[in-house]
C-alpha cells in the first residue's frame, strides 16, 4: 500500500536501491524488530527477501509504502523476532535509486 507516492525517478530492476525501513511484528504499529535509515540492495537480484523484491517494484524516489509480507515471501518458519512463520510488516521509504 502506497502511503506517499514519490515524485523522483522510478526504481530500476537489477539496479541499486537505497531505502529506509522499519520492520514490525504482528501489526503495522506493533513492536519494532529492526530498522535502518540507509539499507542498499539491487532490486530483483534475490539479495533481499522476495517480499521486498516484489513490494519495492514501481516505487519512486521519496515514496513510502507499507509491505505486508507473508512467511512464504519472507523468512519462512525462521524466527526473526515475531515468532516462527510470522507475517512481517514493513514501512519502506526509497531514499536513493
Amino acid at each position: 500500500q502506497d502511503v506517499i507516492v514519490g515524485k523522483g525517478p522510478m526504481v530500476q530492476d537489477r539496479k541499486k536501491v537505497r531505502v529506509a525501513y522499519v520492520l514490525r511484528a504482528k501489526q503495522r504499529y506493533g513492536k519494532i524488530l529492526d530498522s535502518s535509515n540507509d539499507f542498499g540492495f539491487r532490486l530483483g537480484r534475490g539479495e533481499v527477501i522476495e517480499g521486498w523484491d516484489i513490494g519495492v517494484q514501481g516505487m519512486r524516489l521519496g515514496g513510502k509504502r507499507y509491505l505486508i509480507v507473508p512467511p512464504e515471501a519472507g523468512y519462512g518458519n525462521k524466527n526473526v523476532g515475531g515468532g516462527p512463520g510470522a507475517t512481517l510488516f514493513f514501512e519502506v521509504t526509497v531514499v536513493a535509486c
